[in-house]
């Protein structure tokens, strides 16, 4: 009986249904260009937590002071700056490797041997850590160092 009941209901409903053969007037809004939130062509970017300012500042057993600077724009663009000791080094346009959500790989300088043009930036919390074996070179037996995210 129940199965005649949903039956008949389906029917019903199907039949209850016309074709709408009025055209809908579309008129354009004030907002025109501005992207919808429901479009699905429109890709939607997660937010960068990476994107500031960092600084990194140590000296090492002869009191020569190492320090970098790194901006994050996107994992796509990175600029460094590095004073060692008074020599200064600048890269830009720099990509990162996104190792996972916490943690990045930046390839400053490719041609250096032993990893030295390579650093890591690590999150955990609010804190972030710099690591490679620049770093570890400024002050040995430190694996990581804090670093400081300005902005």
């Amino acid at each position: 009986m129940k199965n005649i009941i949903i039956t008949q209901l389906l029917l019903i409903t199907l039949f209850s249904c016309k074709k709408d053969n009025h055209k809908a007037i579309v008129q354009p809004t004030e907002n025109i260009g501005a992207p919808a939130q429901n479009n699905p062509t429109k890709s939607i970017e997660a937010p960068n937590h990476w994107k500031g300012h960092y600084h990194f500042e140590a000296s090492n057993r002869d009191e020569i002071k190492t320090s970098y600077d790194i901006m994050i724009k996107s994992l796509n663009d990175i600029s460094i700056q590095i004073n060692d000791g008074g020599d200064k080094e600048s890269y830009s346009h720099i990509r990162a490797e996104k190792l996972n959500d916490d943690k990045i790989k930046i390839i400053f300088n490719p041609s250096l041997e032993d990893e030295m043009g390579i650093i890591y930036i690590e999150k955990s919390d609010n804190t972030y850590l710099i690591s490679g074996y620049p770093i570890y070179f400024i002050n040995p037996g430190n694996n990581e160092m804090p670093l400081i995210k300005e902005k």
